[in-house]
């Protein structure tokens, strides 16, 4: 048995085919290709056409064999929250929800398009995990599936696929029953949105998009450097955290040892004159340093923001730590923990499937697969998988 999961954005689109083999996972293929100029803006269609296009070439081009699809989407118009209705029957939550969906979801009922799940059953009442969005958009979407001759066997969120994955990985549903479960935040650091969710006693909790993405970093260089998007993205693509990390040490560090001096104990270096091109090197680099330092400060503003609305509402929990997943700039997990004060961890995503068949393909030989592999398009294979 197979399946195809795949990660629509407007930068790429990823493809997960997933083959289950007994009790394993084998990822069949895995393909990371660019999305036709402006067919996909901000997680939304503009181009059906182009987008159908550039599907049709993916599946010729990387023989994909499978034309079923699950498609895990994001942006910023869909809206996903958590909410109460006064009744337990099924019939009733369903009416329910149908007639006070414009409370809900400000999008008029003839574009309104939903969907639910029930989180908790109590004695009087139901929590609701629900989610609405334009139904014209949703329709662009299931066009160029259709028109590329795929067929869509599924649009869902990129935030429940990821908990799909995280699911898969650490057994969530499986240890719901257990006493003393934990809390966590899981972080997918995508190429224009980027997902933030909580993990609470397994469930999954507060999801939301941000726009703190990979394009923050590079929107933000473009701006400050005038440089192309192919000269930014190689600056995120070499650029490590630990540059960081090092200078505030050395800062504590000189703090600690001059902390008891005077003036006149202290040594002053010589200055050089400024103008030469080492001061102009050295001034380029410390303005790239801030750049990645102001735009990774806003990501984590963000995860801090999830946290303490989450730890408001939920007083008697803790969060035991971050999960980081998705698009990775080298030591930015060391970073997020150092400001934020919570342990982060990576998703090693690729200890957890077979990789017999993508380890003879020389596109990604040599290649670090934990940040290769999109957990987002494996959790929508997964969603067939898992049935």
């Amino acid at each position: 048995m197979s399946a195809v999961g795949l990660n629509l954005s407007s930068c790429c689109i990823s493809v997960i085919e997933l083959l289950k083999s007994r009790n394993n996972l084998v990822i069949k293929n895995m393909v990371i290709s660019e999305v036709p100029s402006n067919a996909v803006i901000k997680g939304e269609v503009q181009d059906v056409a182009a987008l159908t296009t550039g599907l049709k070439d993916i599946w010729r081009k990387y023989k994909i064999s499978d034309r079923k699809v699950f498609i895990g989407i994001a942006n910023q118009k869909i809206i996903a929250k958590e909410v109460t209705v006064p009744v337990v029957d099924d019939t009733e939550i369903n009416n329910s929800i149908k007639y006070q969906i414009n409370d809900f979801i400000p999008i008029p009922k003839n574009n309104v398009i939903y969907d639910y799940y029930i989180v908790e059953k109590e004695k009087n009442s139901s929590r609701l995990m629900l989610v609405g969005t334009l139904k014209s958009m949703i329709n662009d979407i299931a066009k160029s599936f259709k028109d590329a001759g795929l067929f869509s066997q599924a649009i869902d969120l990129n935030c429940f696929a990821l908990y799909r994955t995280l699911d898969y990985i650490y057994g969530l549903e499986k240890n719901k029953k257990k006493k003393n479960l934990k809390s966590f935040c899981a972080v997918n650091l995508g190429e224009e949105i980027s997902i933030l969710e909580i993990i609470q006693d397994n469930d999954l909790r507060y999801p939301r998009f941000t726009s703190s993405s990979i394009k923050s970093f590079v929107d933000t260089l473009y701006k400050e450097i005038k440089k192309d998007n192919n000269y930014c993205r190689k600056i995120i693509s070499q650029f490590d955290f630990k540059l960081i990390l090092d200078e505030e040490k050395n800062k504590e560090k000189l703090k600690k040892e001059t902390s008891g001096n005077t003036p006149e104990k202290t040594q002053r270096k010589e200055s050089k004159e400024p103008g030469g091109k080492e001061d102009e090197k050295e001034d380029y680099k410390k303005k790239i340093v801030k750049i990645m330092k102001d735009t990774a400060d806003h990501l984590v503003y963000e995860i801090k923001l999830s946290i303490e609305s989450f730890l408001q509402e939920n007083p008697k929990y803790k969060i035991e730590k971050i999960i980081l997943s998705g698009k990775y700039i080298k030591n930015i997990d060391k970073y997020i923990e150092k400001v934020i004060n919570y342990k982060v961890e990576i998703l090693k995503i690729a200890d957890y499937f077979s990789l017999k068949y993508i380890m003879k393909n020389p596109r990604y030989k040599g290649r670090k697969l934990n940040y290769l592999i999109d957990p987002l398009a494996v959790g929508m294979a997964l969603r067939e998988l898992n049935k």
